[in-house]
């Protein structure tokens, strides 16, 4: 159901590439959240979606779509955070 939930919202968000979008100043983003982002991440385009987690724009050879901003143990990037598997 969540992997569901989340392929829709990657879809509701893609949709969204035409568009302009505001880029998330990093001002407006909590210092928690930018200490687990993997450096690797190019933070050029990213947003908070409805969901409150955050999101970078990848522009790929075929397609330019959403992609969920993922910590180094693939935990989605949040504000306010996400329990942790082992925490549920």
């Amino acid at each position: 159901m969540k992997a569901a939930l989340s392929l829709g919202l990657v879809v509701m968000l893609s949709a969204c590439v035409g568009t302009s979008t505001t880029p998330t100043s990093r001002d407006a983003v909590p210092a928690a959240v930018w200490e687990r982002v993997p450096a690797s991440t190019p933070l050029e385009e990213l947003l908070q979606g409805p969901d409150g987690c955050f999101w970078y724009l990848r522009h790929g050879p075929l397609e330019t779509v959403w992609v969920p901003v993922r910590d180094v143990e693939t935990i989605p990037v949040c504000d306010p955070p996400r329990p942790r598997p082992e925490d549920v």
